[in-house]
């Protein structure tokens, strides 16, 4: 039985209790072709930036930066891995309650909690990345003050744009949480 006829058959489920493994399997969870495009992704991220962390040190003269720029860097490509791989896990388990409403209402919070995490790793990830590469400068000129500000003003606009699309996400989700609550 798929999702469609689930919601146009006419049986009654108040009295039934449908499990968690029923409806993992009606709704396909663990095996969408958007889960696997997401977990391609995350496989070459990883690579691509575990890749970066083995040669960075040599291609980008780490030997000439102190320890902590090295360590931050360090960091920020973990913290951008970790990001990659909560963001799979968030997406991969959407059903986490005893019914519809509740898993409805825990994978909003997730949802909450992940985008706050997505929106500061990537922009702590790129400030330490920046912070990283202009930490060779011995002198800064003017230049770079107008470099750093348009640094600052290019992350502050891609954190209103990442806000603004994870709020869109948490408010659809929102809406149809809502709309289930009045039905019901």
């Amino acid at each position: 039985m798929n999702l469609d006829e689930l919601k146009w058959s006419n049986a009654s489920f108040a009295d039934e209790q449908i499990s968690k493994e029923t409806l993992v399997g009606l709704l396909g969870v663990n095996k969408h072709k958007v889960l696997k495009r997401i977990k391609t992704q995350l496989i070459i991220e990883s690579i691509a930036w575990s890749a970066f962390l083995a040669v960075y040190y040599d291609f980008f003269d780490g030997h000439l930066r102190s320890g902590i720029w090295n360590g931050l860097l360090v960091v920020a490509i973990c913290l951008l891995l970790i990001h990659n791989l909560l963001g799979y896990q968030v997406t991969n388990n959407p059903i986490n309650g005893i019914n519809i409403l509740e898993s409805l209402s825990n994978y909003l919070l997730k949802l909450r909690r992940y985008a706050y995490l997505s929106i500061s790793a990537r922009i702590l990830a790129i400030l330490i990345l920046f912070g990283y590469f202009l930490s060779a400068m011995d002198v800064f000129e003017i230049r770079h003050y107008w470099s750093f500000a348009f640094l600052l003003l290019l992350v502050s606009t891609q954190a209103y744009l990442l806000w603004q699309i994870w709020s869109k996400r948490i408010k659809i989700i929102n809406l149809k949480y809502k709309e289930l609550v009045n039905n019901s």
